[in-house]
């Protein structure tokens, strides 16, 4: 398949240079894919160069350069190509990329490889919902009018679509962005109030932007996430899991693993912990009506959920917003919130 015209021309005319780069990179890299780098030009970076061409043709050479390096760097570490363990990274330069010609053209290394890192990141676990992301970055990023407002979006987009720890940090992001953007990035209706939509996703962490001001307790007991699952299909726990609150999450123990676990209505992630987290003095939420089992039904304050578990050796733990429940029987974590 051939390249464009534009990228054409730019390969012609720097023909040695660029392949004094490529022939570096396989010195370096032994057992370098040129075949994947060679397809990885025509479907990803083609693409890149062609519309900053078309938006800012005199940045086009300086953005086909940086893509390049990138790209030999991408093929060298097996990000993309038929070795890569996803296809985000691909999937990105080929579909969000060209929508931000304009923001690339102005600081080409900087977006291209930020944006290849975080698309590597939004693919590397199955609680991060990476098709959400590249689908909302493809739709919103030529809405960004500079490179920090560009960045800023695809960081609060990586926290809609699951990577709850972001949460604290999206919510500064998206303050960032001009209004209308800022309501899409969290999934706000639009000609909502930015400052009304801040200070609820603020003080809850269970709200849903999509919601608008209706809160009902079916909404909030159909939340309910699950993560987990045994080793032996695929899961993340040999044992089935315990738990301790902590006051941004959950700590958890099983086996001789530690993990320490965020939630909020967007997602749930599990991170590496240690023993000594683990074993931290148990904490005590604010004041609120504690959860209550009854058989294998949890009572909240909203209303009651019937758990698909047995009653036997239930076990729940609560921190200022999330109840999360565990079983021997399973290997499991359940969570909801909590009011």
């Amino acid at each position: 398949m051939p390249v464009s015209d534009a990228f054409a021309r730019i390969l012609a005319t720097e023909r040695a240079q660029f392949n004094a780069r490529a022939a570096e990179a396989v010195r370096r890299a032994p057992g370098f894919d040129a075949e994947a780098f060679a397809a990885f030009l025509q479907s990803g970076v083609d693409g890149v160069v062609a519309a900053v061409a078309d938006a800012v043709p005199e940045r086009a050479a300086a953005v086909a350069g940086a893509a390049y390096d990138i790209a030999l760097t991408l093929v060298a570490q097996r990000l993309v190509g038929s070795q890569a363990r996803g296809r985000l990274v691909e999937r990105v330069w080929r579909e969000s990329f060209p929508a931000c010609a304009r923001r690339i053209a102005e600081a080409p290394d900087e977006v291209l490889g930020a944006l290849s890192n975080a698309a590597l990141y939004m693919g590397s676990a199955p609680e991060l919902r990476g098709d959400e992301w590249l689908r909302c970055l493809s739709a919103l990023a030529g809405n960004a009018e500079t490179v920090p407002q560009l960045l800023a979006l695809g960081k609060a987009l990586a926290w809609r679509a699951g990577a709850a720890h972001f949460r604290d940090g999206a919510l500064v992001a998206a303050s960032m962005l001009p209004e209308p953007l800022a309501l899409a990035a969290v999934g706000a209706a639009p000609g909502s109030s930015w400052a009304r939509v801040h200070a609820r996703l603020a003080a809850d962490p269970w709200w849903l932007p999509e919601w608008g001001e209706d809160d009902a307790p079916s909404q909030r007991n159909a939340q309910g996430k699950k993560i987990g699952d045994f080793s032996g299909f695929g899961g993340i726990f040999r044992q089935p899991p315990e738990i301790r609150a902590n006051p941004d999450g959950f700590w958890v123990k099983s086996g001789d693993r530690y993990s320490l676990l965020m939630v909020d209505a967007r997602g749930a992630v599990l991170h590496r912990a240690s023993r000594e987290e683990y074993e931290q003095p148990p904490f005590s939420s604010p004041a609120h009506r504690s959860p209550v089992v009854e058989g294998n039904r949890l009572m909240l304050a909203h209303g009651n959920i019937e758990l698909d578990l047995p009653a036997e050796g239930l076990s729940i733990a609560c921190n200022a917003h999330t109840v999360a429940v565990t079983s021997p029987y399973s290997f499991t974590i359940r969570l909801f919130p909590l009011q």
